[in-house]
């Protein structure tokens, strides 16, 4: 396992250590950001990876860049360059169209070097941006549906499974070469814990720190998905607006079977494809 944690997503951290320890996997290469390293965020951070007995691989402090992130992610992967890794944000929980060794069996026989998949944004009841607690967050955010590419036309596919000497894209929306495993044959469901009480205040901070050059600007898209997501809450009333039928938004468990319009969210993915390699 290969993620990014930003000191802001500390509560995150355990139930995504459950979440991939009960599918099986025991290697965890977190790499931790902070803004320095008496900030007491990122101290906090550090007691929960002591706490759910994982020991960051690497911590980076400063100003936060994609590309910087992208340059950590290739390390922590090319140092295994011939293992299979899965790759998620903390904010990204995979559940998988077949157990995860079956996939990497199909892989292996046809040829793949990853698997890719697409967003199902978690979502409060009736929308609301809710604080992440101790509670199962499959309880808490009882809803999914396709809110980032529909509020924000932000990038869904995502590459969740690779080997370690793959190129991946910037937040490994995609490859930049290689042959992933056909859909039909395995994709993967990342549900995006993203929308939660803080995602206003972190879009607004990350829309002042690009826009003030802060923080590099090296993909103003960043700028103007925040920008669209904002307007979207605002006129809203800071919640999802889970009556916009565009959003398919749906009751959903933890089962990949859940979602009763999963398939429509994943060809509507696909037409994104020039991001994946097959």
């Amino acid at each position: 396992m290969v993620s990014l944690v930003g000191a802001r997503d500390a509560a995150l951290l355990p139930h995504f250590v459950e979440h991939y320890r009960n599918l099986g996997l025991e290697s965890f290469r977190l790499i931790c950001h902070g803004e320095s390293p008496s900030d007491d965020r990122y101290i906090h951070l550090r007691d929960v990876c002591r706490a759910v007995g994982v020991e960051p691989l690497h911590s980076h402090f400063g100003p936060w860049r994609d590309r910087l992130a992208q340059q950590l992610k290739v390390y922590a992967l090319s140092r295994s360059p011939n293992d299979w890794h899965v790759v998620a944000d903390v904010d990204e929980f995979h559940v998988y169209s077949h157990p995860i060794g079956e996939l990497l069996e199909k892989s292996e026989h046809m040829g793949a070097d990853h698997v890719n998949g697409c967003f199902l944004d978690r979502v409060g009841d009736g929308g609301k941006l809710l604080e992440v607690d101790e509670t199962s967050l499959w309880e808490r955010y009882p809803l999914a549906g396709a809110v980032s590419a529909g509020i924000s036309k932000a990038l869904p596919l995502k590459t969740g499974i690779a080997r370690g000497g793959v190129e991946l894209l910037m937040g490994h929306h995609g490859t930049v070469a290689g042959r992933g495993l056909p859909r039909a044959e395995g994709f993967i469901q990342v549900h995006h814990f993203k929308w939660t009480e803080s995602v206003v205040r972190r879009m607004r901070h990350r829309v002042a720190s690009l826009s003030g050059g802060r923080w590099p600007a090296e993909h103003y898209a960043v700028i103007r998905e925040a920008k669209a997501a904002l307007d979207h809450l605002e006129a809203h009333g800071d919640r999802i607006g889970v009556e916009d039928s565009s959003l398919r938004i749906a009751a959903c468990g933890r089962a990949y079977a859940d979602h009763p319009l999963w398939n429509e969210i994943a060809d509507e993915a696909e037409g994104w494809a020039w991001t994946l390699t097959y």
